[in-house]
């Protein structure tokens, strides 16, 4: 849809604990070190590879998308981004925002092609 759509924007919200030593931390933390890379092939390549996968590894993952010292520094920004989680009472997790909009919890991102759809 985003191929298809330029104009529409697409933000993930994610929570993860805000400690070390849980899976979903592991795995936020590699989202945001992978979108600091910049490249984004890669961002959307690695969230399709993990949220499509059956079995959700994280050292399988990590292995596949290797970083240095990027994983260290999301820590403050895993922090920063519960903090506006609570702040903004998200609550689920993903949280999809298009065009800086919440897509509503009655919705899936697969519904947005029928509404994209009536606006061609």
């Amino acid at each position: 849809m985003l191929e298809e759509n330029k104009n529409l924007k697409v933000q993930i919200i994610f929570f993860a604990p805000s400690r070390e030593g849980e899976n979903k931390y592991f795995i936020v933390n590699h989202f945001l070190a992978i979108d600091k890379i910049n490249d984004g092939n890669l961002i959307k390549e690695a969230l399709d590879e993990w949220y499509l996968s059956k079995n959700k590894n994280y050292e399988a993952f990590a292995e596949k998308y290797p970083l240095k010292g990027e994983l260290m520094k999301q820590n403050n920004m895993v922090d920063l981004m519960n903090d506006w989680f609570k702040k903004e009472k998200i609550m689920g997790t993903p949280t999809f925002f298009l065009n800086n909009y919440q897509l509503p919890s009655e919705y899936s991102i697969a519904d947005l092609q029928y509404f994209l759809a009536s606006q061609a």
